[in-house]
């Protein structure tokens, strides 16, 4: 299905396809034939973009990667999820949240956009990954986590 390699962090593996659709129908198919191997499947987040990071220059560098975001969002109710990996009490998740969520915002005041936040059933989760010091991050629509309900966020 793709070039997949395990991580450092117990039950995490990262990895590349080609066609991400084709990845996750395939996923959805050997879930509804009752491939054994897909229980073993926790979540899949397809993200969009990866980069490098260090602590100090995560929030900037995921501020920069999330503004293309906000056109997709716009006109709709959104929120930020990361998980970490690694680098305990280097990066606080809820402080990253909230930092890149009030990013999002000022941009949409700025640009007359309306959004709104909302944990529940949100239109789009900005969700990134962190493994290390690698991030992913992608924008996941409701109609995603509908269609395929192994893609969601803790």
């Amino acid at each position: 299905m793709g070039k997949f390699h395990s991580t450092e962090f117990k039950d995490v593996c990262t990895g590349y396809v080609e066609d991400v659709t084709n990845f996750l129908e395939a996923i959805r198919q050997a879930e509804a034939e009752g491939a054994p191997w897909v229980q073993d499947l926790g979540r899949v987040i397809p993200v969009e973009q990866t980069f490098h990071f260090t602590p100090e220059t995560l929030v900037e560098q995921l501020k920069e990667a999330v503004t293309p975001y906000l056109g997709r969002i716009s006109g709709g109710t959104f929120h930020v999820r990361l998980e970490r990996r690694g680098l305990i009490g280097q990066v606080i998740s809820p402080e990253v949240e909230r930092s890149v969520a009030e990013h999002l915002f000022a941009l949409a005041e700025k640009e007359g956009h309306k959004v709104t936040a909302s944990f529940k059933n949100a239109d789009c989760i900005v969700a990134a990954e962190t493994v290390g010091h690698e991030c992913g991050v992608t924008l996941l629509t409701r109609d995603l986590r509908q269609r395929y309900p192994f893609v969601k966020t803790r």
